[in-house]
């Protein structure tokens, strides 16, 4: 069977699972998972054996892959630019620019620079350009 669209870690496991691979198993990297409840250890070995690879392909999904981790860090810096497109936009058509303001207001006050260096110096950018707009419209944050 073939699933698209599933990490590296999910297909490693998957793999290793189909293959009943112990030697893979091993390879795949330690997570700790809370023990398994009673009732499942009572379970009968086909059961048993389904309860274990729905939690390693639970464990497996939870796992972030790179481009799941850089998509998460992208996205504050670039809900910050499109606030502050919303706010050029709004005062061109001289339209209300207290929501945006908000908004903008919420962003700053929430934001964190993402452990990536090259995309933190871009947000730091965004970050001050944001302040500078709240400054302007006497919005301190």
């Amino acid at each position: 069977m073939r699933v698209d669209g599933v990490s590296l870690q999910v297909r490693m496991v998957l793999n290793a699972l189909s293959k009943a691979d112990t030697a893979a198993l091993a390879t795949l990297p330690k997570m700790t998972m809370p023990e398994a409840p009673k009732q499942a250890q009572q379970l009968p070995p086909t059961l048993q054996t389904a309860a274990n690879v729905n939690v390693l392909l639970a464990a497996a999904a939870a796992l972030e892959s790179p481009q799941d981790k850089r998509r998460r860090e992208v996205r504050p810096p670039a809900k910050g630019l499109e606030m502050l497109d919303r706010l050029h936009t709004a005062g061109i058509k001289g339209l209300p620019k207290k929501d945006v303001l908000d908004a903008l207001t919420q962003w700053a006050a929430a934001f964190e620079l993402p452990e990536d260096p090259q995309l933190a110096e871009i947000a730091r950018e965004i970050e001050l350009r944001v302040r500078v707009e709240l400054a302007k419209h006497d919005r301190i944050v």
